[in-house]
């Protein structure tokens, strides 16, 4: 029951900060080359990524730390085919919504609408990092050492997209 209450927790600091963010963007929009945005620092963004993939990276410790937890089902040695076919549906769907949807709209009426699609395809990210690991851990029952190197992988990798970009 603990654990279940650190995880709500946790969803919560989730929307905390994506409100402080919300807040923070209204007050303070600034002008670019490309529009108006409201993070132009790419320290910033990098800083809100990790925050948001810490805190799916606590989610699933504390999943973990249960007793019956679901990371010991049956399915998880097909979530990495699950999780990528999963993802490309999703990208695929966003734009196309994006270009001939209404997602666009929506998103100018309801930014953090912005928000939820970013946390969806970070957790996407590491659920994929995350069932690939698992995958190869199972055997050893590491449960703990697969989520520590899915968050150590994923959050490597928006460094390396951040700053090669």
């Amino acid at each position: 029951m603990k654990w279940l209450v650190l995880q709500i927790l946790t969803v919560g600091v989730i929307g905390v900060l994506m409100a402080t963010l919300e807040l923070v963007a209204v007050s303070r929009l600034v002008s670019s080359s490309t529009g108006w945005t409201p993070v132009n620092n790419v320290y910033i963004t990098f800083s809100i990524v990790t925050a948001v993939l810490s805190c799916i990276y606590l989610i699933f410790l504390f999943e973990a730390k249960k007793r019956n937890n679901i990371f010991e089902r049956s399915f998880w040695s097909l979530m990495p085919k699950i999780s990528i076919s999963v993802g490309v549906l999703s990208v695929i769907l966003f734009l196309v919504g994006g270009t001939i949807g209404p997602i666009m709209s929506w998103i100018e009426q309801w930014r953090s609408l912005l928000y939820f699609f970013l946390i969806y395809f970070l957790f996407l990210i590491f659920l994929f990092i995350f069932s690939i690991e698992h995958k190869k851990q199972r055997n050893n029952n590491r449960i703990n050492k697969s989520i520590h190197i899915s968050f150590i992988w994923t959050v490597v990798l928006f460094f390396g997209i951040f700053f090669l970009f």
